[in-house]
């Protein structure tokens, strides 16, 4: 830091837990839409199909595709067009991830409000 102070070990812990969870996350988005596009693994709506429901409203694009909604979407982990929602996951909960990674240095050192 430029000040000369140090990063406190919450700081670092939550850096590097961030920093993993970041990579992670954007690794298996990435790897999820490779198998999707290659076609590794059977999908709900194939590639070649997603152009034909584009301007579709997204209560008519889940009731033609059958594509899962709220938490459903757990259940077909083994679709390729499903996989990449894991990285989104990863992604978009990281911060409360990192939050529990520290949560027992702060309440070690009593470092709570």
């Amino acid at each position: 830091m430029s000040d000369g102070t140090k990063p406190t070990e919450e700081q670092l812990k939550y850096a590097s837990t961030l920093h993993i969870l970041g990579l992670g996350g954007l690794l298996i988005l990435l790897l999820g839409f490779i198998i999707y596009i290659v076609e590794l693994v059977p999908s709900i709506v194939p590639v070649a199909q997603v152009p034909k429901y584009w301007s579709l409203k997204v209560d008519e694009y889940v009731a033609r595709t059958g594509m899962p909604t709220k938490w459903q979407w757990v259940h077909f982990l083994n679709h390729a067009d499903i996989i990449s929602f894991v990285g989104i996951v990863i992604l978009a909960s990281a911060t409360i991830l990192c939050m529990l990674i520290v949560l027992p240095t702060f309440l070690k050192k009593k470092d709570i409000p």
